[in-house]
């Protein structure tokens, strides 16, 4: 296979090699032309997202000079392909949408659609989240749309093949009633809420990660609910940009880090960094200004500019006193301490099996990590514990929640609670876990659900008042009184009871 090189290595058309493919007898959705949109990356390779236009016709090369492409934004300006491109008989043309500044990415619910030199749609393909490979033609260009086996930019679309089903076992905490957080605003009208943490007071932290924001939200113990008090537009330590905030956890001594893949003000760009804030105590909203900032570009190696950080989380000074950062484009986990300056020191690097780490998630009591994946793997998880060196996994998958809809849920978090309970007449505490999801989609208008777990057993402390959770006391409430004690028991003990 043959390429060559239209403008500056970004857009680039291939010659079909092998065999000539056989005309159609109706190539599906393009009844006035050869060309067909055969093929998408919405989710970003190693230099970002593309499309991979095709010539049906194995006789006659097609100029397609003039011609555009656009997503389904009408306020996105369409790329317009340069005079002279023309895809040869039979073979390929692709092009990468958010490399040049002045073009755009592709989101995991969108489109494309191709026009020719008079505006005439000639092509066009919807899909909803990302695929974990490519969006393409199956059978290659004359097939309906799927997902596909890999990417094969340039080159002929291959079908998935068939595998071993993926075993696993169900969440941990099922049953789960889940609803959507009712905040209205923001939570309800937009997309992009991509991380969330949770304080140990139950304070929510959660980041947008196209606009940049940082919401507070206020958590009311008694009620069970949350409401929106703070909210900041988060810049970088010199005040400049927009970042790309993926992931959010809360720090050492309050301060707020977040996850970040590039300055949206340069979005065609990778910057993989970790951004540390302090919120302010004399204002509640308003521009907040990095601290510091932690790249990892070292780390991740070259990634596309939609393909970084995803998510961060720290690790108590029991764990290590580190943060677990998530990697979108390449499914790993890299373990780092921040020191000062800037510096980065890697702990531990660990390859999930998943396409890409999305979401981490902490939890100091059962000392486990939590590492998720997103609609992309049908919203799977695995857990990590810490032997004293590093995380290690027994590599079990556990399944999305049972009432949870395979959603592009790019944040997670729990925090335990301790409730009131009885045991036996007795008043005694339970344990139980709330949880938080973001949703990138905002689905059904949600971008925040939650769900909180059944309560565990109930511990009752013993006061030595039998009628306050004492062994006499428990019996009591099972309907066994004094005399009924003392035949159970040795005949000292039971001369004492009376």
């Amino acid at each position: 296979m043959r390429f060559r090189t239209l403008s500056s290595g970004v857009l680039t058309v291939a010659l079909a090699a092998g065999a000539a493919i056989g005309l159609p007898a109706a190539a599906p959705a393009a009844p006035a032309t050869t060309v067909v949109i055969n093929e998408v990356e919405s989710n970003g390779d190693a230099v970002g997202d593309w499309v991979e236009l095709a010539n049906l016709d194995t006789e006659q090369d097609v100029d397609i000079s003039g011609w555009t492409l656009i997503d389904d934004d009408p306020a996105h300006d369409p790329i317009v392909i340069p005079e002279g491109t023309t895809i040869e008989s039979g073979g390929y043309w692709s092009v990468y949408t958010d490399v040049d500044p002045d073009y755009f990415g592709l989101g995991g619910n969108d489109s494309v659609i191709l026009r020719d030199g008079s505006g005439e749609i000639v092509d066009s393909t919807t899909w909803s989240g990302h695929s974990p490979t490519t969006w393409g033609r199956i059978p290659d260009m004359t097939g309906e749309f799927a997902v596909t086996g890999e990417p094969t930019r340039n080159a002929r679309n291959v079908a998935v093949v068939e595998e071993e089903p993926v075993v696993t076992s169900p969440w941990p905490f099922d049953p789960l009633t889940i609803t959507p957080v009712a905040l209205g605003g923001d939570f309800a009208e937009g997309d992009d809420m991509s991380g969330v943490d949770i304080a140990a007071d139950g304070t929510a932290y959660v980041v947008n990660n196209g606009t940049g924001t940082l919401y507070v939200l206020a958590y009311d113990r008694a009620a069970g609910t949350y409401a929106l008090s703070r909210t900041f537009v988060l810049t970088y330590p010199d005040g400049s940009g927009l970042p790309d905030s993926e992931g959010v956890t809360v720090g050492p001594e309050g301060a707020i880090y977040v996850a970040t893949e590039r300055n949206n003000d340069a979005s065609r760009t990778s910057r993989p960094s970790i951004l540390r804030f302090v919120l302010p105590t004399d204002r509640d909203s308003g521009t907040l200004n990095a601290t510091d900032e932690y790249s990892l570009a070292a780390l991740t190696g070259p990634i596309g500019a939609n393909a970084g950080l995803e998510a961060v989380e720290y690790l108590p000074e029991a764990f290590g006193g580190a943060f677990a950062v998530g990697v979108e484009g390449t499914g790993k986990v890299h373990v780092v301490q921040l020191g000062a300056g800037g510096a980065v020191t890697e702990m531990q690097e660990y390859t999930s099996p998943f396409t890409g780490v999305m979401a981490l998630d902490f939890d100091e009591v059962d000392g486990v990590l939590r590492v998720l994946c997103d609609e992309v793997c049908e919203g799977r998880s695995l857990e990590m514990t810490f032997d004293g060196t590093e995380f290690l996994t027994d590599g079990t998958l556990y399944d999305r929640p049972a009432g949870m809809p395979n959603l592009a849920n790019e944040g997670f978090a729990s925090h335990r609670e301790t409730v009131e309970c009885t045991e036996g007449g007795a008043t005694g505490t339970a344990e139980r876990v709330r949880f938080l999801w973001a949703d990138d989609a905002a689905t059904a208008g949600a971008g925040l659900r939650t769900a909180v777990s059944e309560a565990g057993d109930c511990t009752v402390e013993d006061d030595g008042d039998p009628g306050s959770g004492s062994l006499a006391g428990s019996l009591s409430g099972a309907g066994l009184g004094a005399g009924s004690l003392a035949g159970l028991l040795p005949l000292p003990l039971a001369d004492a009871l009376g």
